[in-house]
């Protein structure tokens, strides 16, 4: 296993603050499943619900009915290329709003061809279509290691072109990276951004409690071979491949990142419930007041 790193005296109550602030990816299915106890664990935050392929959007619509009827804020991906036509969008927006989402995260999609109108999330968001659908924020994808089909220009770019079309339309955006398990990518991804001027907020990508085999495989899928390698130095032996993925350690070392660059803020968490939303609420529910607890794979 890799020796921790060297970590500020106050890394750990920085930890803890941003395991309170962190919003949830949980999968439409598991929220029609959730009872009692996910509504007292994760009670108020931010729910992100992903409509995954085998979803159509009167799902995505009823898992958005769900998520606030827990008690939970829900924030539903949009997939671009999945609208087949204007009214589509008009209708699925508004519908997502009138159920309890008060912001969306913009999603390109990966269909090889649209179905309807728009060719990415930038095109649907300068559409116009969020705002007047009662939606004056969304989030948009970011990527600490990069994306495996495209060119890191065209991202910075692509990225630009939202932005400011937010800022000159009074749209707040913030983004949301895909998930990682090494910290200094992070910081230089966050550190990087901020450098060319982007003061959104950001929401790094940590995944959830889960076996360590089930991280291997998405980190191959996702594309992000470098958080592989961190993910392997982590566990230090293929005999653990099916013990459980803690990611106190990583949001330890995120935080004292943090700390030793305020201009890194607004940065917060975003954690894959990749393991189920019943041990990720129960994660949630005892690591903000049990700082001794604090430890990772």
């Amino acid at each position: 296993m890799r020796s921790s790193p060297l970590l500020p005296p106050d890394a750990e109550a920085g930890a803890r603050e941003l395991v309170a602030g962190a919003s949830i990816e949980i999968a439409a299915r598991e929220l029609h499943e959730a009872g009692e106890a996910v509504r007292a664990a994760a009670s108020g935050r931010q729910v992100f619900i992903p409509w995954t392929p085998n979803l159509d959007a009167r799902a995505m619509m009823a898992a958005t009915s769900r998520a606030s009827e827990l008690g939970l804020a829900p924030v539903p991906h949009v997939v671009a290329r999945r609208l087949a036509s204007e009214q589509a969008a008009r209708e699925l927006l508004g519908e997502l709003g009138r159920r309890g989402a008060e912001t969306v995260l913009l999603v390109g999609g990966d269909l090889r061809e649209p179905a309807g109108p728009y060719r990415s999330s930038f095109e649907l968001l300068a559409s116009g279509l969020l705002q007047r659908c009662g939606l004056g924020q969304a989030g948009v994808c970011g990527y600490p290691e990069g994306h495996p089909q495209i060119d890191p220009a065209i991202l910075a770019e692509d990225l630009d072109r939202k932005l400011g079309y937010a800022r000159a339309n009074d749209m707040r955006l913030f983004v949301v990276s895909q998930f990682c398990f090494d910290a200094d990518a992070v910081a230089r991804w966050a550190a990087g951004l901020r450098a060319r001027g982007v003061d959104a907020p950001l929401r790094v990508g940590v995944a959830g409690p889960t076996t360590v085999a089930r991280l291997l495989r998405l980190a191959v899928q996702c594309g992000i071979g470098h958080s592989m390698r961190a993910l392997r130095g982590r566990v230090g032996s293929l005999t653990r491949l099916a013990s459980t993925h803690d990611p106190a350690g990583l949001i330890r070392e995120i935080a004292g990142a943090r700390l030793a660059a305020p201009s890194l803020d607004p940065l917060s968490i975003h954690l894959f419930a990749f393991g189920g939303i019943a041990p990720t609420a129960q994660w949630l529910s005892r690591r903000p007041g049990d700082p001794a607890k604090l430890a990772s794979v």
